[in-house]
C-alpha cells in the first residue's frame, strides 16, 4: 500500500467517523455534538497550520546550528555565482 493510499484511507475513515457524529448516530453528549463536532475539522487545519508554521520557524533557526551545512549549502551558493558570472549573467 503507497503512502497516499494509506492517507486517502485513513482520511476516508475520519470523514466518515466525523459524517456519523454530525449527523447524531454516534452517542455524543449533546454539547459535543452541538458545538465542537462541527467545527472539529477546522481545528485540525488550524492546529496542522500552526504545526507546520512552528516546525518551520524552528528549523529556520536551528540551521546555523547545523555548521556542515550551512558551509556547504554556502559553498554550493557561490559556485552557483560563479558558474553565472562566467556565463555573463548579471546576479548583483
Amino acid at each position: 500500500m503507497t503512502r497516499a493510499h494509506r492517507l486517502g484511507t485513513i482520511f476516508t475513515a475520519a470523514a466518515g467517523v466525523w459524517l456519523l457524529g454530525l449527523v447524531g448516530m454516534l452517542p455524543l453528549p449533546e454539547t459535543i455534538q452541538s458545538q465542537i463536532w462541527p467545527v472539529l475539522p477546522l481545528l485540525l487545519v488550524v492546529s496542522l497550520g500552526s504545526y507546520a508554521f512552528i516546525n518551520i520557524g524552528y528549523n529556520l533557526v536551528a540551521f546555523r546550528e547545523c555548521p556542515e551545512a550551512y558551509h556547504e549549502l554556502m559553498q554550493e551558493i557561490q559556485e552557483a555565482k560563479d558558474d553565472l558570472r562566467a556565463k555573463n549573467v548579471d546576479i548583483s
